[in-house]
């Protein structure tokens, strides 16, 4: 995804799934009076929203989220419990069918994934009459989205600026393969539907982890928030002296070093995406070790050099392509506070300016992967990320949460993800 697809037309999806998310919000501090209360849902919700909108179009989304603040703005009051430490619960709107779908198969892909033999394990769930179901309604939905999409394409003749999705996107690409190839476009293809599929589930599941982590260390980090708050007002210069949030187009082309460098912590310290793996397709020798070819090969992105001390290695040891990489070397993390939250860590002496700017190799994280099988979706990450975190930090501030909601344990699923997620959230 070339960033003027993603800044000019994915940003403004995003931008737009995210603003519900800040009413819905609003909606929830005015009726629990300040309470804390639990993101988890509200996050997943907007994180699927939010890609769906940007796959199949903000007319093909049925924003669930939106649906709930105006059943929340309906309300006059609830009952709240009776100290205000303690969480609120609030009543919820029905999902609509795809997105209970996506949601529940997401789910059942946990279970694969964890599976000591996933290939099984897969078979077997597929036989399940209600996996079936959700497979059947999956394919449904996103067979009608190609088919709109399809006829949008005949209707503005695969106008490159007159895409406005991710869906329209693809098959223009397929059109202008199978012309190369001198074939018909097979838009129906099952690899069609299991790529858009990937796109809904990579870029919903993965982003509404990251979020989730992002709020707890936020409301744990209040100089790190109240900073980056402050740093937001003075880059977005005139969405604050209009006392607006800023718009899509502002977020993801306004640079801020600070916004950056906080971005890039959160995804270093929230381990989204703990191990990578990849299969060998050649014998290799890997610091002085022989993999044969076909080996798969599992990369921790929390061991040693990212929230640890890094494993001391002889440089004889190390590949000619290392050697060779003169200035392009990603730097070494100070072993003093690598598990801890400091955006700081990413911000450099400009030797021209004398400012502080950010710089991205600064250190190591491994969440996207590296090389040519590095994360397809990562530009898209970043953005959605960008956006979430602008309008929550402007519109809030994401207060300490008690104790008993602050646990820092963790679950594995198909990602990593904190057991709670909670917000005490004041008007900022």
């Amino acid at each position: 995804m070339s960033p003027g697809f993603l800044n000019g037309v994915v940003a403004p999806q995003l931008h737009d799934s995210f603003m519900d998310l800040m009413d819905l919000w609003k909606e929830k501090m005015r009726l629990g009076k300040g309470r804390p209360f639990s993101t988890k849902v509200d996050i997943y919700d907007t994180a699927l929203e939010a890609i769906w909108a940007a796959v199949f179009g903000n007319a093909e989304t049925a924003t669930i989220t939106r649906e709930q603040v105006n059943l929340l703005a309906s309300m006059d009051g609830i009952e709240t419990p009776s100290t205000e430490d303690e969480a609120v619960d609030f009543p919820r709107a029905p999902a609509p069918p795809a997105f209970d779908a996506i949601l529940r198969l997401t789910d059942n892909l946990e279970h694969v994934v964890k599976s000591p033999f996933p290939r099984l394990a897969g078979r077997v769930l597929r036989w399940a009459p209600s996996i079936n179901k959700l497979i059947k309604l999956k394919d449904e939905v996103i067979t009608a989205q190609i088919s709109k999409a399809e006829k949008r394409m005949a209707e503005i003749k695969g106008v490159s600026n007159k895409i406005s999705n991710a869906v329209d996107h693809l098959l223009r690409r397929e059109s202008m393969a199978a012309e190369r190839q001198k074939r018909p476009p097979q838009y129906h293809s099952k690899v069609m539907i299991a790529e858009l599929l990937g796109l809904l589930i990579a870029g919903h599941d993965t982003t509404s982890t990251t979020l989730l982590w992002a709020m707890k260390l936020l409301s744990k980090s209040q100089d790190v928030q109240q900073r980056l708050r402050s740093e937001l007002r003075s880059a977005f210069v005139v969405a604050n002296s209009e006392g607006r949030v800023p718009n899509a187009h502002e977020i993801a082309t306004t640079q801020s070093h600070y916004l950056d460098a906080c971005l890039e912590e959160i995804l270093r310290c929230s381990q989204t995406a703990v191990v990578a793996s990849r299969t060998s397709t050649t014998d290799a020798v890997i610091l002085g070790h022989v993999v044969p070819k076909g080996t798969r090969i599992m990369m921790c992105g929390n061991g040693g050099g990212i929230l640890m001390p890094s494993y001391k290695v002889d440089d004889k040891l190390r590949s000619k392509s290392y050697h060779n990489a003169d200035g392009g070397k990603v730097g070494v993390w100070d072993t003093e506070g690598m598990t801890e939250f400091k955006p700081d860590r990413w911000l450099v002496q400009d030797t021209a300016t004398g400012f502080q700017i950010f710089d991205s190799t600064a250190g190591p994280h491994l969440l996207f992967g590296a090389g040519p099988r590095s994360c397809f979706g990562r530009r898209l990450a970043y953005l959605e990320l960008r956006l979430a975190i602008v309008l929550v930090v402007w519109s809030f501030e994401l207060q300490p949460v008690p104790e008993r909601y602050a646990s820092w344990e963790a679950m594995e699923q198909l990602t990593h993800s904190p057991v709670q997620s909670y917000v005490k959230l004041a008007e900022a």
